[in-house]
Formats: C-alpha cells, structure tokens, sequence
C-alpha cells in the first residue's frame, strides 16, 4: 500500500482520536488501527508520531485540551462553591461522554514539558477556585487527588455497566459531588 500524499501528524492525531471517540477504547487505537484508517502503512506513521509510546502521548495531550476546553466552559460566570459544584460537574460528564478520552488524559507526565502544560490548563479552573476562596496548596492538591480518584473511579465502574443498584447513577453523582462540595467548604473562606 504506497503512502497517501498530503498526510501530516495532524492527520495522524486526528485520526487516532477519532477512532479514540467512535471505539470508547484506548486498547483498540492502535498504530495499525491508524494506519489502517489513514490507507497507510504501519511504517509510514512513524514519520509522524514515535510509535505507540508517541500515539499514546499525542492522544493524552488532546484528550487534556479537551478536558480543559470543557472545565473552563464550566467555570465562566460562576464563582465561590457554585463554581467548585460547576467544574466537578463538567468533569464526571466529561468522564462518563468521552471515557476513553478522559483516560488517556490521566498520562504521567514525567519531564515532559507540553504534558505538564496541558494538565496544568485542566487543573487551572478548580485550582484557581480553590486559590481564591482562600484553600492552601496542599490541601488543593490532597483535594485534587480525592476528586480524580472519585471521578476515575465512578467512570469505570460506570463503563462497566457496573452501577446495578436500584438508584440513579445521577443522583449518585450529585451525592458525590456535595460530599466533595461539603469536603472542601470547611477548608474555604466563603461565608454563606
């Protein structure tokens, strides 16, 4: 199969994300699946992305944009806990609508500079939330976590098909996000 003419790393990371979207599989988004797709050789991509490690980094970083693009929608024209419940909010629907994006979006960054940026424009909303309602560093971090943990843990489970139990799922997830509401209220400086 001779290569296509006009085929960047654009096409490339579109590509793979879009099979990321119709799949809800990062297992299924493979070099081949790309090339495949593209009406290319397997050999061909590597002109583009550095091999699975490569594809898997390209579909984390825009995954994050993604992510980030949807928690700052969330927070525009909010403020104090009505902006913390409005980010969390975003984020499990951004988890349960884009499963597979929101997990290649949990990538290590390791010392990879364009990683920590784009994690850093996810955590941008809440932190900056957190920061000016009057919450240590260290507490937004330790809640960051909890809230990652949470969301990760209830998408898969939600995935799964394994939230059986006779009560909505989205009532569980408002329960979630006022347990974590209530959490971090008692670490703020609002008055209400």
């Amino acid at each position: 199969m001779a290569a296509r003419i006009g085929i960047s790393k654009s096409n490339v990371v579109e590509t793979a994300f879009d099979l990321l979207e119709e799949t809800q599989n990062i297992q299924l988004v493979s070099m081949t699946a790309v090339a495949a797709r593209l009406g290319i050789r397997v050999q061909s991509l590597y002109a583009h992305i550095d091999g699975t490690v490569g594809l898997q980094r390209e579909l984390a970083l825009r995954s994050l944009k993604k992510l980030a693009q949807h928690l700052n929608q969330a927070a525009i024209g909010v403020a104090g806990i009505d902006a913390i419940r409005a980010v969390l909010k975003a984020k499990f629907d951004f988890a349960l609508e884009h499963p597979a994006a929101f997990k290649a979006s949990i990538y290590p960054p390791g010392n990879d500079a364009q990683i920590k940026e784009a994690i850093e424009q996810v955590n941008y909303p809440m932190h900056k939330i957190l920061q000016d309602t009057g919450v240590q560093e260290s507490m937004i971090i330790h809640w960051s976590r909890l809230v990652l943990s949470a969301i990760y843990g209830y998408s898969a489970l939600h995935q799964n098909g394994q939230l059986t139990l006779p009560v909505s799922t989205k009532e569980s997830i408002d329960y979630i996000i006022t347990v974590l509401v209530t959490e971090i209220n008692g670490k703020t400086s609002i008055v209400r």
